[in-house]
C-alpha cells in the first residue's frame, strides 16, 4: 500500500513539473497553455496518493465516496460548461478554439472529480 502512495506522489511531481515547464514556455511565448491536462493529471495523482489507503478495501465506504464524488462532479461540470459557453460565445471578445475550451473543461472536470473524492474521504 505504501508503494502505491509513493508511486502516485512521484507521478504527481513528474506531471506537475512537466506542466510547469510546458505551460510556462507557452505562456511566456504569449500563447494559450497547451498542456493543461498535465496539471489535471498532477492533481489526480496527488489525490490518488491520498485516497489509496481509503480505496484499498472494497467496502461500502469506498463505494459511497466514489458515487457521491461523481454525482457532485456532474453538477460542477454542467456549471462549468455553461460558464464556458457564456465566456466563449460568438459575440464575446474572447477568442478560443474548441480545443482550448475542451482542454479547459476536461482539466477542470478531472480535477473536480478527484478533489471531490478527497473531500468525501475526509468527511466520511
Amino acid at each position: 500500500m505504501n508503494s502505491k502512495r509513493t508511486l502516485f506522489l512521484l507521478l504527481g511531481v513528474i506531471f506537475l513539473l512537466n506542466g510547469l515547464i510546458i505551460n510556462g514556455a507557452s505562456m511566456y511565448a504569449g500563447q494559450f497553455p497547451g498542456a493543461l491536462m498535465a496539471f489535471a493529471m498532477a492533481v489526480m495523482s496527488f489525490c490518488l496518493a491520498y485516497l489509496s489507503p481509503h480505496f484499498a478495501a472494497k467496502d461500502e465506504r469506498a463505494q459511497a465516496i466514489r458515487e457521491r464524488a461523481v454525482y457532485i462532479s456532474y453538477f460542477w461540470g454542467v456549471g462549468f460548461a455553461i460558464l464556458l459557453m457564456l465566456l466563449f460565445n460568438p459575440m464575446s471578445p474572447l477568442q478560443a478554439t474548441a480545443f482550448h475550451a475542451l482542454s479547459l473543461f476536461m482539466a477542470f472536470y478531472i480535477s473536480v472529480v478527484f478533489l471531490s473524492m478527497v473531500y468525501y474521504a475526509k468527511k466520511y
